[in-house]
């Protein structure tokens, strides 16, 4: 496998934990797929992540073509790098706190008939603007993302491709259990199950936080598999 190759496949791994973390966090995007899959089936639904996919790729888009040089400046990635560092630290600390005393979960299965009403906007629009009426995924494009796609344009199309997959695949993976649990309607997923996991991925951003912080200091940690 080459150096290139290597670090695409690296970088692909960490956008999925890193994705799979905040797709799995209670919030609105959350709440609407659980909602819009009692209301109007699975296939609506998974719809919804089309729409959010197609507005993280027009972002990517914009990174390649309108921000590359200045995101490659040595002062940019080195706040970059400490920003997102600090963003990851923050939400594991919240997640292994919230998975340690079950808040995490208070949110979890939002499943009682009429809790939302049924929208108006196609499925694919509403993903879009569901997503962009999220603090928190504006808050993770504008640290954490920006810092994983400068990583990606680093690497070359290559190392974009990789990011762009591994975010995807994390939130295809986890709304597709999510839509799948409420369709079904089997207790797949129980609150302690999800706490475990939550407090896993906590973990993990604590660790990935630190990482980011100590290479804009100089510190090179390894990169440990989750």
């Amino acid at each position: 496998m080459s150096p290139e190759a290597a670090a695409a496949l690296a970088l692909g791994a960490q956008a999925f934990v890193v994705g799979l973390s905040g797709a799995m966090s209670p919030g609105p995007f959350l709440t609407v797929t659980i909602s819009r899959t009692m209301q109007r089936g699975a296939l609506s639904a998974a719809l919804m992540l089309v729409g959010h996919a197609l507005l993280e790729a027009a972002l990517l888009v914009g990174f390649a073509f309108g921000l590359q040089r200045f995101l490659r400046l040595p002062s940019v990635t080195l706040a970059l790098a400490v920003a997102g560092g600090a963003v990851l630290l923050w939400m594991g600390t919240g997640l292994v706190r919230g998975a340690g005393d079950g808040s995490i979960a208070r949110d979890l299965l939002v499943a009682e008939t009429g809790v939302l009403s049924a929208s108006h906007l196609g499925a694919v629009t509403q993903g879009a603007v569901v997503s962009l009426s999220n603090p928190w995924w504006t808050l993770w494009w504008a640290t954490i993302g920006v810092k994983l796609a400068t990583d990606g344009l680093t690497i070359g199309a290559v190392g974009i491709a990789a990011f762009f997959v591994g975010h995807q695949l994390a939130d295809l993976s986890w709304y597709g259990f999510v839509i799948t649990v409420v369709h079904k309607g089997k207790g797949l997923l129980t609150r302690n199950v999800y706490r475990v996991i939550m407090g896993l991925l906590g973990v993990a951003l604590l660790y990935m936080g630190a990482r980011f912080v100590g290479q804009a200091v100089g510190i090179e940690l390894p990169w440990l598999p989750f």
